[in-house]
């Protein structure tokens, strides 16, 4: 038999009341994930449809995925600069000036992105 509580512990029906009500989070959780989960797989086979579409028009899906992931990583690296200050904007110009064509390399851009860390003392992924 339990014993009744003191004024150091909860009592028993507090503790049920309080793994009950997290118990239902994380089940309206789970729910909202199946949900997001089932409109991400419409989106995914609609985009497949596209893809399928494309490739009837003679556009190699393989190809046209190639050029939409560049076009999203360009878009991801001229991202990098739009939180800069002024003065950090025009340092980095200059440094992509002073590197020239380096800039445009994997080991350039490693470079500028460890120059916008020191210069705004962020941390960034490069990659």
């Amino acid at each position: 038999m339990a014993s009744p509580a003191t004024e150091n512990e909860p009592s028993s029906e507090h503790v049920q009341e309080a793994v009950a009500a997290i118990e239902k989070l994380d089940a309206d959780l789970l729910a909202e994930k199946m949900a997001y989960m089932t409109r991400c797989k419409n989106i995914r086979k609609i985009k497949a449809d596209e893809f399928d579409s494309a490739s009837n028009r003679g556009i190699s899906k393989k190809l046209l995925k190639k050029v939409i992931k560049e076009r999203d990583l360009e878009r991801k690296i001229d991202g990098l600069t739009d939180d800069l200050e002024d003065d950090e904007r025009s340092e980095y110009q200059m440094l992509t000036d002073k590197l020239g064509e380096f800039a445009n390399t994997p080991l350039g851009a490693a470079a500028m992105a460890a120059a916008v860390e020191r210069s705004t003392g962020t941390l960034r992924s490069v990659g």
